[in-house]
């Protein structure tokens, strides 16, 4: 029954101490809630560390069994890191090194409840961790920043590539413009001295 008591969806209106309520539906008549209207898409960041005996292939089939449960939970991945072997700051499970990667997606909650629900369980896993990172997600835009973030680091590491070119070039000609003597002075110093034993 719709809000108002009139059996009818749509706008209804009732009146209750002397004052006009008005109580509004968005449905049309005979309209249902679908339930993935209602489920918001959040996005997810999640952070896990696996033993450092797992061999690439383990680690690369692990990977692949997060993303698909993921994808099977109406998610969608925007990106995967894996970070590598690194040393942790104390022993988890015995061990001193583990191998980390990083799962970046836009699912509902429960997907992300599935994929802790997976790596606890899981034997491989030392550690996890998963962080909301944004409560309502826009796919499109999430792989446009990442795509942004990519296009700015690529330009960074160009920028900082032609500097040192440029830096080693320039110690070129200083060598090749270098006076003789200062030539043949190096390369005395390089050789170290002429007694060919060390001094204390």
């Amino acid at each position: 029954m719709a809000p108002g008591g009139n059996g009818k969806s749509g706008a209804c209106s009732r009146r209750r101490d002397g004052v006009n309520l008005f109580v509004c539906s968005l449905l049309q008549p005979g309209a249902a809630i679908r339930k993935e209207d209602v489920q918001r898409v959040r996005r997810y960041e999640t952070i896990f560390i696996l033993r450092p005996d797992s061999g690439d292939p383990q680690i690369k089939e692990v990977i692949k069994r997060y993303e698909g449960i993921i994808s099977a939970g109406s998610g969608e991945m925007i990106e995967t890191e894996e970070w590598g072997s690194r040393e942790l700051a104390y022993k988890i499970k015995g061990e001193r090194r583990g191998f980390y990667v990083r799962l970046d997606y836009v699912s509902p909650g429960p997907v992300m409840n599935e994929v802790e629900r997976n790596l606890r369980i899981s034997d491989l896993v030392l550690r996890y961790l998963s962080v909301l990172v944004d409560d309502n997600a826009d796919v499109a835009k999430a792989r446009e920043e990442l795509e942004a973030r990519n296009r700015r680091m690529a330009e960074a590491k160009a920028a900082q590539e032609a500097r040192m070119a440029a830096l080693a070039a320039s110690r070129e000609e200083k060598v090749e413009d270098a006076p003789e003597e200062i030539m043949e002075a190096a390369a005395e110093e390089i050789a170290g001295p002429e007694g060919g034993g060390q001094s204390d």
